[in-house]
């Protein structure tokens, strides 16, 4: 899967490049509308399955899931279903032991969340003893994941389609004050807890904050929050996210024109891309690491190159 940097990085990166005024002049419009096929396919060509052996990673698009991407280290892996009260259906998953304990005793629950453009793959594509998933359930925690709206696992209604425009009409704020709920509702009923650990990164931070803000009832079903990264505070952008604000109204009516609502999925375009411009060993992966230092601010000593490669593929 890619991580949530990486669609970042490309997604800022492409937009820019395609539609830019001063960057498009002299660019042939079939160009154009391939950097808009590659940005946002109506079919991504990946195929998400539960098992795949070591051939139709490199050369498939065949992709593990979750429940995959942890049992093939023999860990138990588990997929609940949740519909928030405005109708959009989640999917929670749960690592609830460890091969390393006989997982007989009653655990404490962990709930960990994923921030923008990403999903639950996110905390289990590295493996045991490297991934936080997985080594919360070495030390004993019935470890949850959530997923929100709109991501890979989330993209179903009662009664709308991805295709339908309102699906789309939400923001960090129904995730906080309408998904988390769901999840935690779900979650406290299924194991007769009534309190968990919270770990959110990034948006899950920001969800985090909305949610308890606007429900402070569940302030005291929370043990501790541990949010990495937050985005809390109003701060000065960088130039290159200036840019791309600018042109946003562009962007919006000419995806409005495709009817594509959806952000960068997941693609085998994007995959392919990814894991040929910015693997360890092509002269091109500085120009990925230039552009995601762009946007997020330069931190050589926390890059890890590795993270820029799409995993089991």
């Amino acid at each position: 899967m890619m991580t949530s940097g990486m669609k970042s990085m490309l997604l800022a990166f492409l937009i820019i490049t395609t539609f830019s005024e001063e960057r498009s002049q002299g660019i042939p419009l079939f160009l154009q509308n391939e950097f808009l096929n590659f940005l946002f396919p109506k079919d991504p060509g990946l195929v998400r399955v539960r098992k795949i052996d070591q051939a139709e990673r490199m050369d498939s698009g065949k992709v593990l899931d979750f429940i995959g991407l942890v049992e093939q280290y023999d860990y138990p892996a588990e997929e609940h279903n949740v519909t928030t009260e405005d109708g959009y259906n989640l999917k929670i998953h749960r690592i609830p032991g460890s091969p390393l304990l006989d997982n007989k005793k009653k655990k404490e629950i962990v709930f960990i969340q994923h921030g923008i453009l990403a999903s639950s793959d996110s905390w289990v594509l590295y493996g045991p003893g490297k991934d936080l998933a997985f080594l919360l359930a070495d030390q004993g925690y019935d470890v949850w994941i959530g997923n929100v709206r709109g991501n890979s696992y989330c993209r179903s209604h009662v009664n709308m389609t991805t295709y339908d425009p309102k699906f789309w009409q939400y923001s960090f704020h129904e995730i906080g004050t309408k998904d988390l709920p769901a999840m935690f509702d779900y979650i406290f009923n299924y194991t007769k807890q009534k309190d968990l650990y919270y770990i959110g990164h990034s948006m899950g931070g920001t969800a985090l904050f909305t949610f308890l803000s606007s429900r402070p009832e569940y302030n005291m079903k929370i043990k501790m929050a541990i949010c990495l990264a937050p985005a809390s505070f109003w701060m000065k952008v960088s130039p290159t996210l200036n840019e791309l604000i600018t042109i946003l109204p562009t962007i919006k009516e000419i995806l409005r024109e495709r009817e594509t609502y959806d952000v960068f999925p997941q693609s085998l375009a994007t995959v392919t891309v990814a894991r040929t411009l910015c693997n360890d060993n092509a002269m091109t992966q500085i120009i990925c690491v230039t552009v995601l230092f762009l946007i997020a601010g330069p931190d050589p000593a926390q890059l890890n190159t590795v993270s820029f490669i799409i995993h089991n593929i």
